[in-house]
């Protein structure tokens, strides 16, 4: 099965990608808005055909906007499962660290948190 594990931000979107139980960053979507938030992981989606989406949830505001972003892609047939994204910013930068990532780098931790969003899901399947 082939997972598309997702950190949705209204700026930057980061993606991650598992075809087994390891799951890795990917790539990060420069986003404008909302819709071309949806647009946008919506092409990648199709063109990677992947069977399952994994969208880290967070709370408050900004887990509402999410679960709108949810709603959007399930619209479009998609099989589609939030889990939580507790400190996965944190642990992403730590992850970094530990592999001696420039700090240049480290700014645009959105793709390894969606590898510990995807690899939370896979560990706990």
């Amino acid at each position: 099965m082939k997972y598309l594990g997702v950190d949705f931000g209204l700026r930057k979107i980061g993606l991650s990608v598992s075809e087994g139980i390891l799951a890795s960053p990917w790539q990060v979507l420069e986003v404008k808005n909302f819709t071309d938030a949806v647009n946008k992981t919506l092409t990648i989606i199709k063109s990677g055909e992947f069977n399952k989406i994994i969208v880290g949830l967070p709370e408050g505001k900004m887990g509402q906007t999410v679960l709108g972003f949810v709603d959007k892609l399930s619209k479009a047939g998609l099989n589609i499962e939030t889990v939580d994204e507790t400190l996965s910013s944190k642990k992403a930068i730590e992850q970094m660290i530990a592999e001696n990532l420039p700090v240049k780098k480290r700014r645009s931790n959105d793709a390894y948190s969606a590898a510990i969003i995807l690899q939370n899901f896979l560990d706990n399947s």
